[in-house]
């Protein structure tokens, strides 16, 4: 069946939380779509792919500083189990990307860098950001856990002109 990829919308909160629910580290789909409002007033945006009416992934994504920064973080990235490996996470990543191209040229900047963090011993997405052209950027010890290092991945897009002196 074929993959699509649209823009989530408050309406999918239900269907977003079971997904965050499959991956995160919560307690159950309710908490998963509760968090997924609360992103969405914060200005994260979501991204979902589905087959016909099923969720089955989503990558989700914000923008930090000013426009001019050209700076945005990948938050979360899930595919359900039965669909990995079939180029769904692949899919997301490209969408997001051009997704965040065009709203960079519509605020007059360009996109320069993408990032995300990753557990340091999360091999398997490891794995994919490198196949995805993200490259290890640093380690940031004891980040969201004592004893649990988190790892930025990053990929720039294009180098500014550097400032004068």
């Amino acid at each position: 069946m074929k993959v699509t990829i649209r823009k989530a919308k408050k309406s999918d909160a239900t269907g977003v939380g079971k997904l965050l629910f499959s991956f995160m580290n919560i307690k159950n789909a309710a908490e998963g779509r509760r968090l997924f409002l609360n992103e969405l007033t914060k200005g994260n945006k979501y991204l979902i792919a589905s087959v016909g009416q099923d969720l089955i992934g989503l990558i989700s994504y914000k923008k930090h500083g000013r426009p001019k920064h050209g700076l945005a973080e990948l938050d979360h990235i899930v595919v359900l189990p039965k669909w990995r490996g079939q180029g769904v996470a692949r899919k997301l990543v490209g969408v997001l990307e051009k997704e965040l191209k065009q709203e960079y040229r519509r605020s007059g900047a360009k996109l320069r860098k993408l990032f995300l963090l990753t557990r340091y011993n999360n091999k398997l997405a490891q794995t994919f950001y490198k196949k995805v052209g993200f490259k290890v950027d640093a380690a940031l010890k004891h980040h969201f856990y004592p004893g649990q290092d988190e790892w930025m991945f990053s990929k720039f897009f294009h180098k500014p002109k550097a400032r004068k002196k």
